[in-house]
């Protein structure tokens, strides 16, 4: 029996895709500049066949993927050579939604936005909020341990995980709930299904926050504005959401589509507070004492005005289309006292290689968003581009940061791992993969550190 005819036996023929014309649309994720070599994808209803297709990918031999809506940034979601992809974007329930308890329990499929509107339909608010809301799923979220412009005040996906199931790479069936079994939790989050394919998931919800408000403040340069964020929050002040965008990016948004922003801004910093009605007038006192103190000009943003400006925020990639076709889209997590000299180090390498460069980022929790953008029918620009990303490795480290705030290593970081770890702490990581999958058979070739 073939890989194809095992996984139908599972599923069904109507949920197997084999024909060498249709993989293509399976060979790739959001990550531009990578493609993998799936030889069959399988869309399971349920845990019971994403265990069986996984015990029919060790039959035959191979390895397989979990594959949710493919917005990897880090190519975490590109097929290893002739694999099984499980796609679960079919496993779309809300199986359980506990108002009293503040709980839900969902498939991994759902889509993330969808059930931050389906919450705040009932009363309650699930905060995480990646930018790619709008096509990723929980459980990817949960792979990825997603984040989004909300982390620095409400925490990463990772915080409102409560219980998870997942399938091993033997098939069999694994539960682990906090508190007991918080380690085996914590080991799946983030992971990027390289441990485990997650197939239910618990949340804990929160209240919505009652009030709320948004600023913008302009500075003549990007360095200042990011300046200014170790100042904030030193203060105490906790923004719902603290976020920076530089002179390109504004300007890409605004040639995409007019929004309002402030064309002739050297960068703006967006700030949202939210809360008791008390509260977010004492913190926006607060707030426009110390942009004041630092000459920045501030507006008051209504709330049309403000969801225009974070819709633009989430569709950066499209508007960033409009200066080159293509992108690497980075990230990397620094201490904020050296988020300015940070920039200023990436924009200048990349303006020495002739290299355009958007950078934006959630400057609050220090991450940076460099996009480094080029043409792809460009080889010089295509080398160019990908060069930076051993820039931006070595500016973060050196700066006392992480390879990532966000997005996860996936690929595209695995190579600079042995940079960023010690020895010591490689050999365990490479330990603790083989005891979960020995035969390296789940999504390998992605974050962990090649032996």
């Amino acid at each position: 029996m073939t890989l194809a005819d095992g996984a139908r036996a599972v599923v069904g023929a109507a949920n197997v895709v084999d024909d060498p014309d249709a993989l293509w649309t399976y060979a790739y994720d959001a990550t531009m500049g990578y493609r993998g070599e799936p030889a069959v994808v399988a869309f399971p209803r349920c845990e019971s066949e994403v265990q069986q297709l996984v015990r029919a990918a060790a039959a035959a031999d191979v390895s397989c993927l979990a594959r949710g809506g493919a917005t990897s940034l880090a190519a975490s979601a590109v097929p290893p050579p002739q694999s099984l992809v499980i796609d679960t974007n079919r496993m779309q329930a809300v199986e359980k939604f506990d108002a009293d308890a503040r709980r839900a329990v969902v498939q991994p499929g759902v889509i993330t936005h969808a059930f931050r509107d389906f919450v705040a339909a009932r009363g309650l608010c699930y905060p995480p909020d990646p930018s790619s809301e709008a096509g990723s799923t929980l459980g990817g979220n949960v792979a990825t341990n997603a984040g989004g412009a909300s982390a620095f005040k409400y925490g990463v996906t990772r915080d409102f995980v409560t219980r998870l199931r997942a399938v091993t790479a033997q098939g069999e069936v694994i539960e682990a709930a906090r508190p007991a079994d918080g380690p085996v939790v914590d080991a799946l989050i983030g992971s990027e299904g390289t441990l485990g394919i997650v197939t239910r998931i618990e949340v804990r919800l929160i209240e919505p926050p009652p009030a709320r408000t948004v600023r913008a403040a302009a500075f003549e340069s990007p360095t200042d504005a990011l300046g200014v964020v170790p100042r904030l929050l030193e203060t105490g002040l906790v923004p719902a959401k603290l976020e920076f965008l530089d002179a390109r990016t504004i300007h890409a948004i605004e040639r995409a589509r007019p929004r309002g922003l402030p064309e002739d801004a050297g960068a703006v910093l967006l700030a949202e507070l939210d809360g008791e009605p008390e509260a977010v007038r004492a913190d926006e006192h607060l707030l426009l004492d110390v942009l004041a103190r630092q000459g920045a000009g501030v507006e008051v943003v209504g709330a049309a005005t403000a969801e225009r400006w974070w819709a633009a925020r989430r569709g950066l990639t499209a508007s960033l289309s409009r200066i080159r076709p293509a992108k690497i889209g980075e990230d990397i997590c620094v201490p904020r006292r050296a988020l300015a000299d940070t920039y200023a180090r990436i924009r200048g390498e990349a303006d020495r290689r002739g290299v355009p460069v958007a950078i934006f980022g959630h400057a609050a929790d220090g991450t940076l968003h460099p996009n480094m953008l080029y043409d792809p029918e460009d080889p010089a620009e295509r080398e160019a581009a990908a060069a930076m990303l051993g820039v931006i490795a070595d500016v973060g480290l050196a700066a006392g940061g992480v390879l990532s705030g966000e997005h996860g290593l996936g690929r595209v970081k695995r190579g600079f791992t042995a940079q960023a770890m010690t020895p010591a702490t490689l050999k365990a990581m490479r330990a603790f993969k083989r005891a979960f999958d020995p035969d390296q058979r789940l999504n390998p070739g992605a974050m962990w550190p090649a032996e």
